[in-house]
């Protein structure tokens, strides 16, 4: 299964439309470069990688700025990974 599709599960989207197909992909995309700006490599998701994408999208999903900061489970993964 392909790493949107595993996306799109995560945050509620059961669906495919041509829009929104395109704003998961730029959540994913954002998320990538998030993660790869700390130091993962996620060319090739791992469970532990879609778990950090599919919060990441989840936090962008939201429209309240005070929310989008650096989430404590996301710091936390970023840890755990560094040493992979």
């Amino acid at each position: 299964m392909a790493l949107i599709d595993d996306v799109k599960r995560g945050i509620g989207v059961f669906y495919s439309e041509a829009n929104k197909d395109a704003d998961v992909q730029r959540m994913i995309d954002g998320a990538i470069g998030y993660f790869g700006g700390a130091g993962w490599d996620v060319s090739t998701p791992t469970p532990l990688s879609t778990d950090a994408i599919i919060l990441y999208c989840k936090m962008a999903q939201s429209t309240d700025p005070a929310q989008l900061t650096n989430h404590p489970v996301l710091i936390s993964f970023i840890a755990q990974n560094r040493g992979v």
